[in-house]
């Protein structure tokens, strides 16, 4: 019994170290991006608009994404 626990705690140990690789990997293409895109950008809302550089915007909008993704995603019973 405990080769197959072991065995299974290997597994989601695996997945847990692809899932934050990803995750790293991620972040780490969003932040390039965003940090090459140094221009100034018009940003119209609802009422009125502003400029504000395009890193920020990147930024705001990738948090903004991962706040709903993750509120959004079903839940595991």
């Amino acid at each position: 019994m405990s080769n197959e626990t072991t065995s299974a705690e290997r597994r989601v140990r695996a997945g847990q170290t692809i899932r934050v690789i990803v995750w790293l990997v991620v972040v780490a293409v969003v932040v390039v991006f965003a940090l090459v895109n140094t221009k100034k950008v018009d940003v119209d809302w609802v009422v009125s608009d502003s400029r504000a550089p395009l890193w920020v915007v990147i930024g705001a909008s990738a948090v903004a994404g991962a706040i709903i993704g993750f509120v959004a995603r079903p839940r595991r019973s």
